[in-house]
């Protein structure tokens, strides 16, 4: 699925990045995002698949990032 939003750092549990889409959900990825969005705020198209996986981070739905781009 493709998702457009912001990336955003959540200073909490340990600390990470999130992606907040323009549909609000929240989605965490389950892989590093890359340095060039690492940037509170910065606007972002994904594609992504669903991770099944288990976090203690308990903040929106585990992707996998497949590819990123700035917008």
């Amino acid at each position: 699925m493709t998702i457009t939003g912001s990336v955003q750092f959540q200073d909490f549990e340990g600390g990470f990045w999130g992606i907040v889409g323009d549909n609000n959900e929240q989605y965490l990825p389950v892989n590093e995002l890359p340095d060039n969005v690492r940037s509170n705020g910065c606007r972002v198209k994904a594609t992504v698949e669903p991770a099944n996986v288990i976090s203690f981070t308990m903040w929106g739905q585990s992707v996998k990032v497949l590819h990123i781009e700035t917008i």
